[in-house]
């Protein structure tokens, strides 16, 4: 029986497209997109998964150092105790913050190109292009691991120092907003990895303008891709762990993917439009 009780079966034919008909929502393309990719979302979760095991090791070793920064008590009960460190690994992973960078791009190489219907080979080109941005991807997951780990610190002492002081705090506010901005770099930048070449910092560079120009709209995608991570381990524990190894990943990449790769095509490979034209500058589709 092809697919899951009939199911995603898209083997059958379909009446087709008419020719005039006018363009889906996108939301409604993704969701079609979803569907149709389904298993393999969880196959390339799965792999995600697999290949970040040392990223998600260090990321809950830093959630755990920032909860005794911090002085976060734990409630002595052991689920909810693993559940909130879980979260938090979630976050830094989910949102690409630290991982292991070659992975991270093969991963982004296959979504990418689900997210604007086309086929992926899902082993083969997640490998081929893990090992062909590895040297890059790698970079990146060292300036990422870095900037997370001094934001981290540099929170905590502000934190510690502003009691009383207003020039802390509000110097404390900006460090704070300059990593809600470096989340949203992430959007883009291995998406710009693997579609341009590009050096490392022509990445981060476009990918700071992109979270700039785009501000509102990354916003929202940041609560939505937050909300998906809380509500799947926050309310139910067992099934949030669950779907944390075989969807959550893929779904939150395809996500991004979907909302950022169209900011691409129209910012610069369109060149449409001339305000950030003379700021992205050349580069060359892979």
């Amino acid at each position: 029986m092809a697919g899951f009780f009939g199911f995603f079966d898209y083997s059958k034919p379909g009446p087709g497209v008419p020719k005039d008909a006018p363009a889906k929502p996108a939301i409604v393309v993704f969701f079609e997109v979803f569907g149709r990719k389904f298993w393999n979302l969880l196959k390339l979760n799965m792999m995600f998964f697999i290949f970040n095991l040392p990223a998600f090791i260090i990321s809950l070793v830093l959630v755990d150092w920032i909860y005794q920064m911090f002085g976060v008590k734990t409630t002595g009960d052991m689920l909810s105790d693993f559940v909130f460190r879980m979260f938090g690994a979630a976050l830094i992973l989910c949102f690409n913050m630290i991982t292991v960078g070659p992975a991270q791009a093969g991963f982004t190489y296959v979504l990418r190109n689900y997210s604007r219907e086309e086929h992926a080979f899902l082993w083969w080109d997640f490998k081929k292009t893990a090992l062909k941005n590895f040297k890059q991807s790698m970079i990146i997951s060292v300036i990422d691991l870095f900037v997370v780990v001094l934001g981290g610190i540099d929170i905590y002492l502000y934190s510690r120092l502003s009691q009383n002081n207003i020039a802390l705090t509000i110097a404390n506010g900006f460090i704070i907003m300059a990593l809600v901005i470096f989340i949203m770099m992430h959007f883009y930048i291995y998406p710009l990895l693997i579609t341009f070449k590009l050096s490392i910092k022509q990445i981060y560079q476009n990918a700071f303008l992109f979270a700039l120009i785009k501000w509102l709209p990354n916003l929202g995608i940041l609560l939505i891709c937050t909300i998906i991570i809380g509500a799947t381990l926050l309310i139910y524990p067992i099934i949030g762990f669950i779907l944390f190894f075989f969807i959550t990943y893929s779904t939150i990449g395809l996500i991004t993917n979907f909302y950022a790769y169209p900011k691409l095509v129209k910012y610069i490979i369109n060149k449409t439009d001339p305000e950030i034209e003379n700021e992205i500058g050349e580069m060359v589709e892979k």
